[in-house]
């Protein structure tokens, strides 16, 4: 067993797992897997249906897009220190009224580099915006 890995299949404490939005992307940016929950928090920013990437009428970061970089850019960290541990980075940014749990993890693939992949999960919670 793996100590300080990531659990992938357990949801947050207080959300259900129909309610968690789940993107899995190829470290090019490429969008492997989405569900619904997840499209419904993307929208704002794919012009290119299968691409993460920010629209040309979107002034403004997306949480999203900046967690999947950060994931990214310690991602590569990881694999340039040929170190192949999971990890993971977690946020909360304020969305539609209430706040919304981003949660990042990077997994290295220490046989070939390009199927290493990003996940990252949404978790809209009601209520007051963090500050």
């Amino acid at each position: 067993m793996f100590i300080g890995q990531p659990d992938l299949a357990a949801p947050a404490a207080s959300t259900s797992s129909a309610e968690a939005g789940l993107i899995v992307l190829s470290m090019d940016g490429r969008i492997l897997h989405t569900n619904d929950r997840a499209r419904e928090f993307a929208r704002p920013f794919t012009n290119e249906p299968r691409r993460l990437q920010a629209s040309a009428t979107t002034p403004l970061r997306h949480p999203l897009l900046d967690l999947f970089h950060d994931v990214l850019t310690n991602l590569e960290k990881h694999i340039a220190a040929e170190d192949w541990s999971q990890f993971e980075i977690t946020r909360l940014a304020p969305w539609g009224g209430g706040t919304v749990h981003l949660r990042g993890f990077g997994i290295p693939d220490q046989a070939r580099r390009q199927q290493s992949r990003v996940v990252l999960t949404v978790h809209h919670q009601s209520g007051p915006s963090p500050r």
